[in-house]
């Protein structure tokens, strides 16, 4: 059964509207007669949709646990749609396709929005190699891992940010009500603010004034850049570079994570490496890595060296290489490039920790020096006329 939106009237001119699971959408509208609704426009619902991270791997250590005791594939789907009342839906969407005869990828690849390129090519080699319970749990696990990493970015985040907006809103009470009653004041005490003052008030303002057409010009022109890329790859191309420079050691750690890892779970799933290969460089998110990965699995396919292909990778290959020669001398790939991603994991953590510690106190030394020479421009007038008066 499918799921349909309706619009329509109740008995008595109310309008309605709602879904309603039926074969078609003539059985939807007789349903919906007997419910005493008339439907006015019916369209088929769309059960595709941002599925996040969190559901989709517990989704997927679920269902490989279940198959892994012995249960067919329809059966842990009937009871994880009877056991999940928060992810029923998407259960309920997956078995109706599993239950037409599509395979779990494509189900996954059409019903849940958001799903990776690695997952879904993660799935499809273990439907063919028949390590379908054991490959999802590792795609689960390997979620988990990506989602710390956001967590990690997230949380190192909060306390620069904060700091920054409580400057930009000392930056606003002190430039919008404390300098204009002070100048007030002044001028009524037949005053008036001196030149340094005048000065440093205007340039507090210009400051502000800069830093805020910055940061709206950097949004839009990111905003432009990231439309226009979708359509140009050479663009796209350009604008990966830049944001890999621009991000450092940190970037660079971060996507030799991604690569190495994707490219472990591929090859466990029984992927072959030339076909897992462009999969791990388009998980990385940069079109350079994603570009470079399919020319060094084109080489490899014409018999290269797989050590030699990943050294030719910009950004991550010259660290990578040397892992990846071991683990083909030694016949063991896939665990010497976890130990890869595991150490690039931890150099990408120690980065992060190092610039955010230097971020924070310069933030905070930016706002303290800012705010002392608004207060200096505009208390100096103050002592001094109270001074005057003394006298």
């Amino acid at each position: 059964m499918a799921r349909y939106v309706y619009r329509g009237y109740k008995v008595g001119g109310i309008r309605c509207r709602g879904t309603v699971n039926a074969q078609d959408v003539k059985q939807a509208r007789k349903l919906l007669a007997d419910e005493g609704i008339y439907a006015e426009t019916i369209r088929a619902g769309r059960e595709s949709g941002a599925v996040p991270a969190q559901v989709r791997s517990a989704f997927y250590r679920e269902l490989g646990t279940l198959l892994g005791a012995g249960l067919t594939l329809e059966s842990a789907l009937i009871l994880l749609r009877e056991s999940e009342s928060g992810r029923s839906d998407c259960v309920e969407s997956i078995l109706r396709r599993i239950r037409e005869g599509v395979e779990l990828s494509s189900a996954v690849s059409e019903l849940f929005g958001g799903a990776g390129s690695f997952e879904i090519a993660a799935i499809i080699s273990a439907e063919k190699s028949g390590t379908l319970s054991s490959m999802l749990v590792r795609t689960a696990d390997f979620i988990d891992v990506q989602e710390g990493v956001r967590d990690k970015i997230r949380s190192a985040l909060v306390y620069p940010c904060f700091v920054m907006c409580l400057g930009v809103a000392v930056a606003a009470v002190m430039l919008g009500f404390v300098v204009p009653n002070t100048t007030r004041m002044l001028a009524s005490a037949g005053l008036e603010l001196p030149a340094s003052s005048v000065f440093a008030v205007s340039a507090a303002k210009v400051t502000v004034g800069c830093l805020v057409f910055i940061a709206l010009a950097a949004a839009i022109a990111h905003t432009a850049i990231k439309r226009v890329a979708e359509k140009k790859p050479s663009i796209r191309m350009m604008y990966s570079r830049f944001a890999m420079h621009f991000y450092g050691a940190p970037g660079r750690s971060l996507a030799e994570m991604r690569f190495a890892s994707i490219l472990s779970v591929l090859l466990q799933s029984g992927m072959q490496i030339v076909d897992a290969l462009p999969v791990a460089g388009r998980g990385t998110g940069i079109a350079a890595v994603e570009k470079a990965s399919c020319e060094q699995a084109d080489k490899i396919r014409n018999g290269a060296q797989l050590s030699a292909c990943i050294s030719q990778i910009p950004l991550i290959g010259r660290n990578l290489s040397g892992w990846v020669r071991v683990g083909e001398t030694g016949g063991c790939l896939s665990s010497m490039l976890d130990v890869a991603a595991g150490r690039a994991s931890r150099v990408w953590e120690k980065s992060l920790s190092i610039r955010m510690s230097v971020l924070e106190p310069a933030l905070i030394a930016a706002v303290g020096i800012f705010v002392l020479i608004v207060a200096l421009a505009v208390l100096l007038p103050v002592i001094g006329m109270t001074k005057s008066v003394a006298m």
